[in-house]
């Protein structure tokens, strides 16, 4: 049985959207899970590209932003690829295995980035290959998340450092296991299981999860956390239109290096005070479209595009993540989103 085979066995409810699973159970019951149990999100085929030779390290420190010259065997370190122009090709985790290189990024159908890297590579003692068939992608959050993957590794866990990239064989299974770090000190646990194991590993996971409430979490609740905590992700705010600064992934890039492919523009943006856009959340009282994007200020110009819309209404409304013009930002400035002729108010927050 294969993992969607095994959902519409298990979760009849389970709403599919011909690419990924938009919710399991219902939304709610997600979001009560993130915010008090545990989630496990799937990702049956992330990016994933292996990469062999003795010039790979000084390839990838050359062409990525973060300095991972000195990575060493069984660590991780997050990395960003950039296009020429400063903005994204990637946001990736860079993991050494033995004598081979994983590049670890979002399910991407295009293989962009493998395009993009062995677009780079040119008389270089380089071999790469896809190999996202091979794995799939699984994600622990939530705050009994850490707890949850003692039971399945255990005391090992503790001993799991920041960049470590650890093997597991447990219970029959065999699987890599590291943690994720957010640069809004958002943390999970992160699971790379060979995809003939998948579904059997699900399986497995709720049949031991004893007193933890444990939800399989859907592409809803997953943005309506991301919006909630200001996370980007490919491909709403990892973009060839966007670049790091405005997203808040400059934390993978390190200035000290010298150089990699976009360097000049991203240091050009950071001296000279150039960075036009910024993260923010904006929040309306009523649910806005995917199809409407463009956010204008009260004198009709445009001052922002809705990147991740949100789904789900709290107290406060509905809350989306947008791109904001910084120059828009006056705390008098008042915006909307036009829904036909009609005007809908939106108030941005999150935004300092």
């Amino acid at each position: 049985m294969n993992f969607f085979e095994y959902i519409k066995e298990n979760y009849p409810q389970a709403i599919y959207d011909g690419n990924s699973f938009l919710c399991f159970t219902n939304l709610e019951e997600e979001l009560a899970a993130l915010k008090n149990g545990v989630c496990l999100k799937v990702v049956e085929q992330p990016t994933l590209i292996k990469m062999i030779g003795k010039d790979t390290v000084d390839f990838l420190h050359r062409v990525s932003t973060n300095d991972v010259k000195e990575l060493k065997p069984f660590t991780k370190k997050n990395t960003l690829f950039l296009n020429e122009k400063g903005r994204f090709i990637a946001k990736t985790t860079l993991i050494s295995v033995d004598n081979e290189y994983w590049v670890l990024s979002d399910y991407d159908s295009s293989n962009r980035l493998f395009s993009w890297i062995n677009k780079f590579i040119i008389m270089e003692d380089i071999k790469t290959e896809v190999i996202s068939d091979k794995f799939s992608l699984l994600e622990l959050s939530g705050p009994q998340a850490d707890s949850f993957a003692m039971l399945l590794v255990g005391d090992e866990l503790a001993k799991t450092d920041a960049e470590d990239f650890r093997r597991f064989d447990v219970d029959g299974f065999t699987f890599y296991l590291f943690r994720n770090n957010e640069s809004n000190s958002c943390h999970s646990i992160k699971i790379l299981i060979d995809s003939a194991r998948l579904t059997d590993f699900v399986d497995h996971l709720f049949k031991i999860k004893s007193v933890f409430d444990l939800s399989l979490i859907g592409k809803h609740a997953q943005n309506t956390f991301r919006v909630e905590k200001l996370i980007p992700s490919f491909p709403n705010e990892v973009n060839v239109d966007a670049n790091p600064h405005e997203v808040n992934l400059i934390c993978d890039v390190c200035s000290t290096k010298g150089c990699y492919i976009g360097q000049e523009v991203i240091a050009r943006l950071d001296t000279y005070d150039k960075i036009q856009r910024k993260l923010a959340k904006v929040v309306s009282s009523e649910r806005i479209l995917d199809d409407q994007k463009i956010i204008l200020d009260e004198n009709g110009e445009e001052a922002g595009a809705i990147t991740t819309h949100g789904v789900y209404a709290n107290s406060h409304g509905y809350s989306s993540l947008c791109l904001m013009k910084k120059k828009s930002l006056s705390p008098s400035n008042q915006f909307h989103v036009l829904i036909g002729s009609r005007k809908v108010p939106v108030k941005v927050i999150n935004a300092d």
